[in-house]
């Protein structure tokens, strides 16, 4: 399946983030995040530099919503074309490729898409890692989130932001033409708190968006967004 991303996110037309439904469920997803600060755990700046990690970040709506609050934010995913468009819009944006950039790796298959920097300092010890939008690509929820925590300091925050599963079918494996493969539609709070508990995080919290999205009918209709959080523990 992440062959099957992979293959279809390189190729995706540099028009897919300026689709309308895209444009407004971006929106949507910044909003909520800068709305949730306090709650997600970001504290304010402080005399201590703090980094943030946008694994599968696409063109990057979860860096560019949290870049204000954190010193440097570094993005991944396994397509190149998604790496060139998050390090476009973040220049866009007003970043620095110091402040803010991409590069192409994967956590899951690290030889799968080989990456000088993956394993270096720089892609250790963040404050916040992110996920948004793209864990319901991914067979194996438990080990990437196990992955995820596994680039967080002690006393960071892992944030999951996808659809809650509608429906007992939500699980089936399927594909979209937009959407590339998908794993399943959606995830209920049960399945990720599991996931985050299996990974050694605590403080565990689980949030619905203040309005649900509204989705192509044919991708599945209006859909309702979570937010879940969970904390390395310190010691």
């Amino acid at each position: 399946m992440g062959e099957q991303n992979k293959a279809h996110y390189n190729n995706a037309p540099p028009a897919l983030f300026r689709w309308p439904w895209i444009i407004e469920l971006c929106n949507q997803i910044s909003k909520e995040l800068r709305a949730n600060i306090d709650w997600i755990g970001i504290k304010p700046p402080s005399s201590r530099p703090t980094k943030l990690l946008d694994y599968a970040c696409g063109d990057g709506v979860a860096s560019r919503a949290l870049a204000p609050f954190m010193s440097t934010v570094r993005g991944m995913d396994i397509a190149s074309g998604m790496v060139e468009q998050y390090n476009k819009m973040a220049l866009k944006a007003g970043y620095t490729s110091t402040k803010m950039r991409a590069i192409q790796a994967d956590l899951i298959d690290p030889e799968l898409t080989p990456s000088p920097e993956i394993d270096t300092p720089g892609f250790f010890d963040f404050d916040v890692v992110v996920m948004c939008m793209s864990l319901h690509h991914i067979e194996d929820p438990d080990n990437m989130i196990l992955q995820l925590s596994k680039r967080l300091r002690p006393g960071g925050i892992l944030l999951i932001i996808d659809w809650v599963a509608s429906s007992a079918g939500s699980s089936a494996q399927t594909g979209n033409r937009t959407l590339g493969a998908i794993s399943r539609m959606g995830f209920h709070e049960n399945e990720v708190k599991s996931s985050y508990d299996n990974a050694g995080l605590e403080d565990w919290a689980w949030k619905l968006t203040s309005a649900p999205s509204q989705v192509p009918r044919e991708i599945g209709g209006e859909q309702q967004l979570f937010l879940a959080r969970g904390k390395k523990p310190c010691s």
